[in-house]
């Protein structure tokens, strides 16, 4: 079975970390770093990085960081934010990544692909430098990223990929709030208790990701309008069963208690 890009890069860790080069490279850096001076290997640096104390792991990683313009000081960076990259893209994977389906996010794997490769121009912008905290710097900026490359091939959902996504969806607790909501919408189209368009509103902007602004800017729309729309429809499917996250965003907070209009 082939293996997915996040264990493949583990895999490949594993291997070029255990050579006597990498560890000779390590003592290298060393000589410099007192953060690096109790390791043997970068492979134990990574592993300082992930599982100590945010403090001691900052200044490891940072450690590595000003050291990563060589390849293996590259190498050992996105190593040791893998976690967070393989984290956050399973994540996001329903929502970001629908913002570019049909312009090169097809599946999971080729956004995987995109969250290495943005993360690695991020490690290269910063390697020699000393940010207070390394891994923020990297992820947040890699995000950042990605969502303004989404956005600007932001597209209103049809209610076959409504349909589509439902049906992917099992049943279950373990079902997030987004994709209740999938649910919800596809099954008030159906039932014609909600318009094909305002499920299109809602799906894009609380299922898929799109802020208000985005999508409003994308159809020529005035953004209040569109606010208003989607409290309006939230309060439809509220009246049919529908019971919001406990943890709302302030914008569906308000669009429940009527004070959107």
């Amino acid at each position: 079975m082939r293996m997915r890009l996040f264990e493949a890069l583990d895999a490949e860790w594993g291997r070029v970390s255990a050579t006597p080069q990498a560890a000779a490279a390590l003592r290298l850096w060393a000589e410099g770093e007192p953060a690096l001076a109790d390791l043997a290997s970068p492979a134990d640096a990574v592993r300082r990085c992930r599982s100590s104390q945010p403090a001691v792991a900052a200044a490891v990683l940072g450690a590595l960081l000003r050291h990563a313009g060589e390849p293996l000081g590259a190498r050992a960076v996105l190593q040791a934010v893998v976690p967070s990259l393989r984290a956050q893209a399973a994540r996001r994977v329903g929502g970001v990544r629908h913002l570019r389906t049909g312009q090169g996010w097809e599946g999971s794997d080729d956004f995987d692909a995109e969250v290495v490769a943005v993360a690695l121009e991020r490690i290269a912008e910063l390697a020699g430098t000393t940010p207070a905290w390394p891994a923020q710097a990297i992820c947040e900026a890699t995000w950042a990223c990605l969502r303004v490359s989404a956005a600007r091939s932001v597209r209103q959902p049809t209610p076959e990929d409504i349909d589509a996504e439902a049906e992917m969806i099992e049943a279950g607790p373990s079902r997030t709030d987004a994709e209740t909501l999938a649910m919800v919408v596809a099954t008030a189209v159906r039932a014609q208790w909600l318009a094909t368009d305002d499920a299109q509103v809602i799906y894009a902007t609380r299922v898929l990701g799109h802020t208000p602004a985005e999508l409003a800017a994308a159809q020529g729309r005035d953004v209040r309008a569109l606010r208003a729309q989607r409290a309006r429809a939230e309060r439809r499917l509220v009246l049919v069963g529908w019971a919001p996250a406990k943890r709302m965003a302030p914008c569906r907070a308000e669009a429940l208690a009527g004070s959107a209009g």
